[in-house]
């Protein structure tokens, strides 16, 4: 079997084909672009989903530097079969805000005016359009709009000049951060002079002289280019159309024909597919669009060590990437923490939330439920999924983004309600679960309910509990959780399962029940004890999947006041 170069880590198109690297087509879509009547478009995507890759491609298709190797770089991919009119046809301006140092407000404005005029620079070393005192002119601004605004003078002032084609990728990396941040901050950068707007205004006029004829744009959310308003608004938004659906990301198909390029083991394609769409899958950007996207990225850090071991990964959440998804800690403190913990716990008690999403994001009202619902659905926290009532259904996009909102949740739940509960007890009480003994990770989720004030038991029910010890276990990565898991015989409440990655001596199933003390009489215990264990051994039963492990232990679980009546049920 061919060993496949997967291109991971890397965004340089021309670097992918010279390195004979593994390219899932995308380059329909240039033409798609192309033959649109915009000409300033704008794309946003979550991280890691490709984003980068695609500027690339447009940047070496349209570049005049780059006609003399056309075909060696596009040649063997559908852009390079039917070439559109304007390839290599224009002088790339290309910016990335993605590396500029946020930790105080002076740091962000410096990083980036410099990073502003480097690229300013690296066009005149490429093209040569500036005399030596010209480019030092550009160089000595002190402000991001003058920079920009003079590098345009100079450029208009030139008597024979190509086109140019501004490409910004990652235009709202840093203003991103400072939102999450401090989000008066962000307000002062983006609005009325803020320096951000003014920048942004001048490329508007840019457009207008002819200077710039073509803009695109990547970002993952579009809050910064609406706080922009009337100073940017030339730019249309591909976003949601569904036309662009699959431009960036795998597709299932794609993920599919891929996974038979490395697979030595036919026999096992279904059960990895099926994996594989539980951690990375799930992504949709359109309402009327018939599948999901895969995360594009994780797919390819999977498949790099699959081919080596044919084994998955250890860790199915990209080391080198999670701490871009870390971040979701911050971004439920933005300006109302208590309103956005309150979306995060329904989020994770009904496995879904409702809501309409933005398009134009407006601080004037606040940054109400609303927004932040939208803002986490554009970061990639949660995906469309339906409509009910007249409003988007949005959820979880896939088990790895799952894992992420319940650590945040045990961390919160920990540090807000001062638990003596560290990351290495929790791992040793889970530990100890691995191995047959449920006792030490029950004792810990009774502390926790006993350190909880009489307040948080007035609207108390097994939900509540289910969500201390899935938060626990998720926090620990250990097993795959199961909430709610269907079987023939109706819903079972709670599952640990042994990924497919990892071992565990023992795995569980547990029936939860609550009740309330005045009901809690003796005779009234045994009864629900006994309609618990009767009902999960008819979803163990009835589960081919459950019923083949030998090393399930299933208990009940009856909660009374903040105590557990735990019995050990055989099946």
């Amino acid at each position: 079997m061919q060993t496949i170069k997967f291109p991971y880590g890397i965004s340089n198109f021309l670097k992918l084909v010279r390195g004979n690297y593994f390219f899932s087509d995308k380059t329909p879509f240039v033409a798609k672009l192309e033959n649109l009547q915009e000409q300033y478009l704008a794309f946003l995507r979550p991280r890691r989903i490709g984003k980068s890759l695609f500027v690339s491609i447009l940047e070496y298709y349209y570049d005049i530097r780059h006609k003399e190797i056309f075909k060696e770089i596009f040649g063997k991919y559908y852009i390079g079969q039917n070439p559109t009119p304007n390839a290599n046809a224009y002088y790339v301006l290309k910016m990335d805000f993605s590396a500029i140092d946020t930790r105080t407000e002076e740091s962000a404005y410096h990083g980036f005016l410099e990073t502003i005029k480097i690229y300013l620079g690296t066009f005149n070393n490429i093209y040569k359009v500036f005399t030596a005192e010209q480019a030092k002119e550009i160089q000595q601004q002190t402000t991001p709009e003058l920079a920009i605004k003079r590098f345009f003078d100079l450029y208009h002032s030139l008597a024979e000049k190509p086109p140019i084609y501004l490409i910004i990728d990652e235009y709202d990396h840093f203003t991103n951060e400072i939102l999450i941040q401090d989000l008066q901050q962000f307000k002062k950068a983006v609005t009325q002079n803020g320096y951000v707007r003014k920048f942004y205004e001048s490329i508007k006029i840019a457009t207008q002289q002819g200077i710039v004829d073509r803009l695109f744009i990547t970002g993952v959310s579009p809050v910064t280019l609406d706080s922009l308003t009337s100073g940017f608004n030339i730019i249309t938004h591909l976003t949601t159309e569904i036309d662009f659906h699959d431009m960036m990301g795998f597709t299932e198909p794609e993920v599919s024909q891929t996974l038979d390029l490395i697979l030595q083991d036919s026999s096992r394609k279904d059960l990895i597919m099926k994996d594989l769409r539980d951690w990375y899958n799930g992504y949709c950007f359109h309402l009327e669009s018939p599948h999901t996207i895969y995360n594009s990225d994780m797919v390819l850090y999977c498949f790099k060590h699959f081919q080596r071991f044919q084994e998955y990964p250890r860790e199915m959440l990209d080391p080198n990437i999670a701490p871009d998804y870390g971040k979701l800690r911050k971004m439920f403190e933005i300006q109302n923490p208590e309103g956005n913990y309150a979306l995060l716990e329904k989020i994770l008690y009904q496995g879904k939330i409702t809501g309409n999403l933005i398009v134009q994001f407006s601080f004037d009202r606040g940054f109400e439920d609303n927004q932040f619902i939208s803002f986490l659905y554009y970061m990639g926290y949660l995906t469309l999924n339906g409509e009910e009532n007249l409003e988007a259904v949005f959820t979880i996009p896939n088990y790895v983004i799952k894992e992420l909102y319940w650590e945040y949740f045990a961390w919160l739940l920990t540090e807000r309600e001062k638990l003596p509960y560290t990351e290495g007890r929790i791992r040793e009480a889970v530990r100890t679960m691995i191995q047959g003994n449920l006792q030490p990770f029950m004792a810990m989720i009774t502390d926790v309910l006993q350190t909880l004030s009489n307040r948080d038991y007035q609207n108390f029910d097994e939900k509540y509990i289910k969500m201390l010890m899935i938060a626990y276990v998720l926090y620990t990565r250990t097993y795959q959780v199961y909430s709610e898991r269907e079987t023939p015989e109706g819903y079972m409440d709670l599952a640990f399962i042994a990924p497919n990655n990892r071992h565990a001596d023992f795995e569980y199933a547990f029936e939860l029940k609550y009740l309330k003390k005045s009901e809690a009489t003796e005779s009234k215990i045994l009864e629900i004890q006994a309609e618990a264990a009767t009902q999960i051994r008819n979803y163990i039963a009835s589960d081919s999947v459950l019923a083949s492990k030998r090393n399930l232990l299933a208990y009940t679980l009856v909660f009374v006041k903040d105590q557990f009546l735990i019995t050990k049920v055989e099946h």
